[in-house]
């Protein structure tokens, strides 16, 4: 029991004297003296998935962590214009502007071309399935590699390109590729506007990437034109009632995936003025559905967007339980392979995620019309007209 005591003595002893020293006038004026580290933050207006934050020398770029109930984040880059003698050593520090990259997420294509950086591509992945002409182009010049699978990339390549950094889808896990190039310090740039459920917030991250290179002002200007446009086309056809109703997906390998109703896919049928069945569903991810519940819910839908095949009578092939899709007997089925390339390329999946005025265009141009005159799909097209057997 005394033993106890004294214990309890010593440690009441030890917190006093703490909160003495914690109030000691001096103690106080100098922290109170202290420069606060960042004293500006850019201000997003859609994006929740990264920050930006400048302090005197660098600007600290963080990366939440989707995954994570803590608040810890995904990754934290300081971005030094002259690298410190000392870098901070709870993140990554960059030197900027970055001169030579590898890219293993096609959906920066279109932000480093409107960010005229595309010069800094120095390796790519999966090149045969590129859709952009310049990027093609370098690759069979010899100016860009191609460095095979983006799952199981060539390490040994990597290291000959010398980039100044990787961009790399992120997961819920660090993966090892990733691992491997970080302990061989590159540093890895993660992708994860694939996680925003806006249109809109998935474009912002053109910021995020903008300040990799400097160019934060004109990445800001970029994405302001965009925002503008996106929403010049939903106002279109907001004296419309919303009357039209639409599927989205297609049949894969016996399921079919529809957009959760917090998806982005939702957010563009909602302001495209289109009623969806699982709008009110709380999924951002996709929902599986076999084919009979598709039939089911969806067989009085008006449009169908998103199927994968080309013509009327390659869909018959496919299955004949699609012809009895109302959009099928309306032929109002639309792909995305309005741009695409003999070997796979295909435009919308490299320029969608930063373009979301043409892709909500293309859905209100195929819906309604008359809203946008003149207008001429960018991602989307009817399927073939090919006589088929009912």
């Amino acid at each position: 029991m005394l033993l106890k005591a004294n214990k309890q003595s010593i440690l009441f002893t030890l917190l006093l004297l703490y909160l003495g020293s914690a109030c000691h006038p001096q103690q106080k004026k100098d922290e109170q003296d202290m420069p606060t580290p960042y004293h500006a933050s850019t201000k997003l207006r859609h994006a929740e998935g990264f920050s930006i934050d400048y302090a005197d020398d660098h600007a600290r770029v963080t990366l939440h962590n989707p995954w994570s109930n803590r608040g810890e984040p995904y990754a934290v880059y300081y971005l030094y214009r002259s690298l410190p003698e000392k870098p901070p050593v709870d993140g990554i520090t960059v030197q900027i502007p970055v001169t030579s990259l590898v890219i293993n997420s096609f959906s920066y294509f279109e932000f480093l071309s409107l960010l005229g950086e595309t010069d800094a591509i120095k390796g790519v992945t999966d090149g045969f399935r590129i859709y952009n002409p310049l990027i093609l182009d370098k690759i069979e010049s010899g100016e860009i590699h191609d460095l095979g699978d983006p799952f199981q990339p060539n390490l040994e390549k990597v290291m000959t390109v010398k980039p100044d950094a990787v961009i790399s889808s992120a997961y819920a896990q660090v993966d090892s590729y990733s691992e491997r190039l970080i302990q061989a310090g590159i540093p890895v740039i993660y992708s994860l506007e694939w996680m925003e459920n806006e249109p809109l917030a998935r474009a912002e991250w053109i910021r995020m990437i903008g300040v990799f290179f400097g160019r934060e002002e004109m990445a800001d200007s970029l994405f302001t034109a965009i925002e503008e446009r996106y929403q010049t086309v939903r106002e279109s056809i907001s004296h419309l009632p919303q009357r039209r109703t639409v599927l989205a997906g297609d049949n894969f390998q016996g399921t079919w995936y529809v957009p959760g109703g917090k998806s982005f896919n939702a957010a563009l049928f909602r302001d495209a003025g289109l009623g969806y069945r699982y709008s009110n569903n709380r999924q951002s991810g996709s929902i599986g559905l076999d084919i009979e519940t598709v039939l089911t819910q969806f067989s009085d839908a008006d449009f169908w967007f998103g199927c994968e095949a080309d013509s009327y009578a390659e869909l018959a092939e496919k299955d004949a339980k699609y012809l009895l899709l109302n959009a099928v007997k309306k032929r109002q089925v639309f792909n995305n392979h309005n741009r695409t390339t003999p070997s796979g390329g295909n435009s919308f999946f490299e320029s969608s995620v930063a373009r979301p005025d043409l892709v909500l265009a293309d859905l209100i141009s195929a819906v309604y019309p008359d809203a946008l005159p003149g207008y001429s799909f960018t991602y989307i097209k009817p399927l073939e007209e090919e006589p088929f057997r009912e």
